[in-house]
C-alpha cells in the first residue's frame, strides 16, 4: 500500500516551520544572553587589590578577597569555609582541624605573605585537598592544569554557558582537586619553594614553633627562629627530609640528640 504523496505545498510548510523554529531558538539564545548581562550580578574586583602574576591573580587585600568569596554566586568547585584564626593557632593547626594539607590553605589564600598567622585573621579553607585559584580568562585555566601536572582536573563554573556566553565577570574561581600549588604570593614564593624541596620528616606531629620571628623560649623577647620545631611522641619514626649523607649523630648543646 503506497503512502500518501507529499505535495510541494507541504514541503514548503515544513521548511517554513523549520525556519521559524531556528529563528525562535536564536531569539531565545540572544535574549537569554542579553537578560543575563542586564540582570545577573557581575563579579567585580577592584584592580588595585590584586596583581596578575603568570596569569594568576594574587590579592594584596585579605578583606577584598574574603568579601569576593562570600559574594561569589557561581559554583567554586569545592565546599569552602571562612575560618577565623584564634590566638596561638597556626595554619598547620587549622589544616589539621579541617583534615586538609597546609598546601591547600596556602593556595586558597593568595594574599598570604608569610606562614605566621594572627588572631582574628580570616582565611578560606576548602573542605578537600587541592588548589583553589582565581582566573581572569579561560586560557589561564588550561595553562594552570598543565603546570599542575598530567591528569589535573578543573572544577567550577569557569566556562561560558549557553545563556552566559558573554561574561562581564572580572574573575572566576577554579578548583583543581588533589593538586599542590606551583605559584603562591610573590613574597611567599621563595619560602614555599624551599618547603617543597623537603618532605615532612614525621607522619603527624605538632608544629610547636615555626620558622621566623618568635618569642624566644630560652631568653626574654623576640628572636629569629632559624628552623621548624615539631613535637611527637617518644619513639615516633623520623625520616630524612631529602636524600643526603649523614655527617653527625649524637648530642648537641641546645638541640639534644641530633642527626
Amino acid at each position: 500500500m503506497n503512502g500518501l504523496p507529499i505535495t510541494r505545498y507541504q514541503i514548503g510548510q515544513i521548511k517554513l516551520m523549520l525556519r521559524y523554529g531556528v529563528m525562535a531558538l536564536l531569539a531565545v539564545f540572544f535574549l537569554g544572553n542579553i537578560a543575563a548581562l542586564i540582570f545577573i550580578k557581575k563579579i567585580r574586583v577592584n584592580p588595585e587589590h590584586y596583581v596578575i602574576r603568570e596569569g594568576v591573580p594574587f590579592f594584596s587585600s585579605s578583606d577584598e578577597y574574603i568579601k569576593l568569596i562570600k559574594n561569589y554566586h557561581h559554583r567554586i568547585g569545592a565546599k569552602v569555609v571562612i575560618h577565623t584564626m584564634r590566638m596561638g593557632e597556626s595554619y598547620w593547626d587549622t589544616a589539621r582541624r579541617y583534615n586538609v594539607s597546609i598546601d591547600t590553605i596556602i593556595a586558597a589564600n593568595p594574599f598570604l605573605t608569610s606562614l605566621s598567622s594572627r588572631e582574628g585573621m580570616k582565611i578560606v579553607v576548602p573542605r578537600e585537598d587541592g588548589v583553589l585559584m582565581a582566573a581572569d580568562n579561560l586560557y589561564d585555566v588550561y595553562r594552570m592544569k598543565k603546570l599542575l601536572g598530567p591528569g589535573t582536573k578543573a572544577r567550577g563554573e569557569y566556562r561560558q554557558s549557553l545563556f552566559r556566553l558573554f561574561s562581564l565577570d572580572d574573575l572566576r574561581f577554579v578548583f583543581y582537586p588533589g593538586a599542590r600549588p606551583v605559584l603562591v604570593n610573590a613574597r611567599l614564593q621563595d619560602l614555599y619553594n624551599i618547603r617543597r624541596t623537603f618532605q615532612n620528616p614525621l607522619r603527624g606531629g605538632l608544629y610547636s614553633s615555626l620558622y621566623g620571628d618568635r618569642v624566644d623560649p630560652m631568653r626574654e623577647g623576640m628572636a629569629f627562629h632559624n628552623g621548624v620545631d615539631i613535637q611527637a611522641r617518644m619513639g615516633t619514626p623520623i625520616h630524612p627530609v631529602r636524600d643526603g649523607m649523614v655527617s653527625l649523630t649524637g648530642w648537641m648543646d641546645g638541640y639534644g640528640l641530633t642527626v
